[in-house]
């Protein structure tokens, strides 16, 4: 590429950008703001349970491990493991002593 077509090709692109004041640029990104904020559909996401919250920490101190984290690193993956199994537990529904006993 000569430099008389680098200059006509920066031009064009000089051309096709706007410059702009840092108050319109504001004004531009706040505007942007209100035309997203009209198009966005709720999204309900999807909730993750317990034991799959175990098991995928699981396998992520488990990588963590093999990566050779540092100890304070796999400590928190397994607080975070433990915390979710205790979740797991508490939510888990107790036996009435009758569904033994048969009455």
């Amino acid at each position: 590429m000569s430099n008389t077509e680098a200059h006509a090709e920066a031009d064009d692109s000089l051309v096709r950008n706007e410059i702009l004041t840092d108050n319109e640029i504001i004004r531009m990104i706040i505007e942007k703001k209100d035309d997203d904020d009209d198009d966005v559909t709720p999204v309900n996401p999807v909730k993750n349970s317990h034991s799959e919250a175990v098991v995928a920490l699981n396998t992520s101190l488990q990588w963590a491990e093999e990566q050779n984290f540092e100890a304070h690193e796999n400590m928190l993956l397994r607080r975070l493991r433990d915390r979710a199994f205790e979740l797991k537990i508490g939510t888990t529904e107790q036996k009435k002593i009758t569904t033994f006993l048969g009455h």
